[in-house]
């Protein structure tokens, strides 16, 4: 099996090591990462500039690290660039983590992690996203452990063409996980906030601020259950059709829409 590995953290990340290390026997692992950090890039891609590969050793792993490609682009630029162009034959799996803070409920729409598993499932490729609740420092090593007991089951249960799975591995302590949950995308809203910084005659200056927090809900979703101590295990999928609503509309008169 051919197993490509990408995240948005950059190519020195250690989460995506870690995540090398835990999955390096099940097949032949290629490495293709953004050269520097690309959080919250979402699923933008580079249009009017080309894109850079660099060849680099990491840390890891075996006593001489691992090689690894280099791309000076967005996380969806590395997963598409090298499954059309850099991996002859393209990868059987792709695999992007672990990231540095849980992508659950509205994130994964920001999220450069679930972007580029998100890439390789529109181009027919299973993939998995991996992320880590962050309180403080993240064991990445048995994140990356817990990652790999996941996919155990998902490979063994089987993965199909364009299959899209959200992962997510909560706050790790002496009792935790709790367990693992298969849980939907919770779609509650975010609360964040933008602080003005400065103002004056040439305009006002905001920044996005740091924390930010979910709304409520009682239902048992990927945002609660991450919280309560759970492995949260999440289908995704590229169509975003709201398909109850495409049945309403297509039932309606449209006539006079026309000229």
């Amino acid at each position: 099996m051919r197993i490509l590995l990408s995240n948005d953290d950059g190519v020195l990340a250690p989460g995506l090591a870690a995540l090398r290390t835990a999955v390096a026997d099940i097949g032949e692992i290629h490495v293709v990462a953004p050269d520097s950090p690309q959080s919250a890039a979402a699923h933008a891609i580079t249009l009017q500039a080309p894109l850079t590969v660099r060849k680099v050793q990491l840390q890891g792993g075996t006593a001489g690290g691992f090689p690894a490609l280099s791309v000076d682009g967005r996380p969806a630029d590395c997963v598409r660039l090298a499954i059309r162009k850099l991996l002859v034959p393209p990868p059987d799996l792709v695999l992007t983590g672990v990231n540095a803070g849980a992508n659950v409920g509205v994130n994964v729409f920001y999220s450069g992690t679930v972007a580029a598993a998100a890439e390789a499932a529109m181009l027919g490729i299973p993939a998995v996203a991996f992320s880590a609740a962050m309180t403080g420092t993240v064991d990445f090593p048995r994140a990356a452990r817990l990652c790999r007991c996941v996919l155990n089951s998902l490979l063994k249960w089987g993965l199909g063409k364009g299959d899209f799975l959200n992962v997510n591995i909560p706050a790790l302590g002496p009792l935790r996980p709790l367990g693992v949950r298969v849980v939907p995308q919770s779609t509650a809203e975010l609360t964040d906030d933008y602080h003005l910084q400065s103002s004056g005659p040439d305009g006002e200056v905001y920044r996005l601020g740091d924390e930010y927090s979910f709304a409520a809900t009682d239902h048992e979703n990927d945002v609660t259950s991450l919280a309560e101590g759970y492995v949260t295990v999440t289908p995704l999928q590229v169509d975003l059709t709201d398909h109850r609503r495409l049945a309403d509309l297509s039932r309606r008169n449209w006539a006079s829409c026309l000229p």
